[in-house]
């Protein structure tokens, strides 16, 4: 029996690794935004109802981060232990659990970021809770599909609704917003009509 001699590329796995973590990190800096700006314009306390931006952060990086660090590990040591030593099939199912983890983080903010835009004076610990809650829920639900393709498929889908729900949550009360600033200017204007010349 032929044993493979050949050497096992480096470049190739930290290039997707970077990638996937590049994703990420465009993520966090999204979700971090959007929570920012739901919270800006709220008299709330911003210690009890607003998460830290650090939170998303971290939970959107810190998984591609620490398998980036693994692989740079097992490039040192044993090149045998990354993802591309294996079959190409084997390699495939290593990152598609990895790109689970990553959809799990993703799902948690984007959940958070809804909470933060239909209920701001929830409790941050409440805000989390709930999040987590159906991030769980909906990973589970994406890892019970047997077939790797089904489960990125409906894992892919479940990520577009959560995210359209986001983006509903994020402009339905933008438009309140608007309306009841526009109201109020118009009381204004009507209580002081010599204000307005």
């Amino acid at each position: 029996m032929k044993i493979r001699s050949a050497p096992i590329p480096v470049i190739p796995v930290l290039g997707v690794d970077l990638l996937i973590a590049l994703v990420a990190a465009i993520a966090a800096f999204l979700f971090s935004q959007a929570i920012d700006l739901a919270l800006s314009s709220e008299s709330i306390n911003q210690t009890l109802q607003a998460p830290s931006p650090w939170l998303v952060v971290l939970s959107c990086l810190a998984i591609p981060i620490f398998y980036i660090v693994v692989d740079m590990l097992n490039a040192l040591v044993n090149r045998l232990k990354l993802p591309f030593a294996a079959s190409r099939k084997r390699a495939q199912q290593i990152y598609a659990r990895r790109i689970h983890l990553v959809l799990l983080a993703l799902y948690f903010n984007a959940i958070l970021v809804a909470l933060c835009w239909s209920a701001s004076a929830m409790p941050v610990m409440s805000k989390i809770y709930l999040a987590a809650v159906f991030a769980i829920a909906i990973y589970a639900l994406g890892q019970s599909i047997p077939s790797t393709k089904l489960s990125f498929t409906l894992s892919g889908t479940l990520f577009v609704i959560v995210l359209l729900a986001t983006q509903t949550f994020i402009i339905t009360k933008t438009q309140a917003e608007a309306e009841r600033a526009g109201q109020e200017l118009r009381q204004q204007l009507e209580g002081n009509p010599d204000g307005a010349q």
